[in-house]
């Protein structure tokens, strides 16, 4: 009985002194080690607060055309534009995944009796390139800090790396690794695009072999990425909240220009199984997938979803339909220096790119 008495009274010291600790530690650190670590917390749970409609997206969300666009609004301040009768809220940051935005709802408390959270969709996310980013140590040691935890445990797992912190070495081994063993041989495929462009400019073909190692893959059952998804999709039947995913657009006309038929049906079938497990879940999805155009896209030479101002328009447009199906397209009231100054050419890739007799079909 005695040993069962220090034990308790070791136990309860122990409780004592974590509480103390934690109080401290909340009292004096742990808003440095925010702004160090985690600086778009603050916002996120503020966003969450205040916005009838929360977008949370990646940088698609705030690209900018710097050759044409002379509006800097992003998708989210069009959509705000679209439903004035609502406070949209945007949480956005580059190189943000559904895993990030699955941490971040940790973050939401009940409030508001109606809210939707928009949450960006990026199936390029999906790939090797995007899991094994070196980017994403530093990606999930931010995210310790999605969480409603007592800060010292937070502390704690910094301290220890208790998350997922591999180095860029390993992250490489095994994207080259899954690069071998996909099927097709993404290393493989990379080879025959380099004969195929032998002799063309060093841009152009680092531009094929970026669209074939972002894009070249086949999600399954397996990804990640799609225990995220549906990790979200649960998080909204269960607190209520209603989720609406928007799938981005993607550029279908280089990459069937560069690569061929062959990545064009890769990338199509990827997001047909994404929006059939949408429909399976019983989710609510708008899907942009389609309506790109190669010359709305910012980043000309690398297939990202930068795109300008008539794009992030036109995206915004389709995200407000679906909370309002009679909103005219041109609803909001444009002047005439607010359009992009199209008579500046942007440099395009489609004349280097049709100049070795591939992407002849862009218009």
């Amino acid at each position: 009985m005695k040993a069962f008495k220090n034990l308790g009274l070791r136990l309860a010291f122990g409780v004592a002194l974590f509480f103390l600790l934690n109080g401290l530690y909340s009292a004096y650190f742990f808003k440095s080690d925010i702004e160090k670590y985690a600086p778009i917390r603050p916002e996120i749970i503020e966003n969450f607060k205040n916005g009838d409609i929360v977008y949370m997206g990646e940088s698609s969300n705030t690209s900018f055309n710097p050759w044409t666009d002379t509006m800097s609004e992003s998708i989210g301040d069009f959509l705000q534009l679209y439903l004035p009768n609502k406070k949209v809220s945007q949480i956005s940051h580059e190189s943000f995944h559904l895993g990030l935005f699955k941490d971040m709802l940790q973050l939401w408390k009940p409030g508001k009796e109606e809210q939707t959270i928009v949450i960006t969709l990026n199936m390029r996310t999906f790939g090797p390139s995007a899991i094994y980013s070196g980017t994403e140590a530093r990606n999930q040691q931010e995210a310790l800090f999605y969480s409603m935890r007592f800060p010292l445990l937070t502390r704690i797992f910094l301290s220890l790396h208790f998350y997922d912190n591999r180095g860029d070495l390993e992250r490489t081994r095994l994207k080259f690794k899954h690069w071998r063993t996909e099927k097709p041989s993404v290393l493989k495929r990379l080879g025959e695009v380099n004969a195929d462009l032998e002799g063309a400019p060093e841009k152009l073909r680092q531009m094929a072999d970026a669209y074939v190692k972002e894009l070249m893959f086949s999600i399954d059952e397996s990804n990640p990425r799609l225990k995220d998804l549906k990790g979200i999709i649960d998080f909204g039947k269960r607190n209520k909240v209603n989720v609406v995913f928007h799938v981005l657009p993607e550029n279908r006309d280089y990459a069937q220009g560069l690569i061929g038929d062959e990545l064009l049906k890769q990338m199509d079938d990827n997001v047909t199984f994404l929006v059939d497990f949408l429909q399976k879940n019983e989710a609510k999805y708008v899907n942009n997938y389609r309506i790109s155009n190669f010359r709305d896209y910012t980043d000309q030479f690398y297939p990202t979803e930068h795109v300008n101002v008539r794009m992030r328009h036109g995206i915004a447009y389709k995200i407000s339909r679906f909370f309002e199906s009679k909103i005219p397209e041109y609803s909001i009231p444009f002047k005439a220096n607010n359009y992009p100054n199209w008579s500046i050419q942007q440099p395009m890739a489609d004349t280097m790119v049709a100049a070795f007799g591939l992407g002849l079909h862009l218009k």
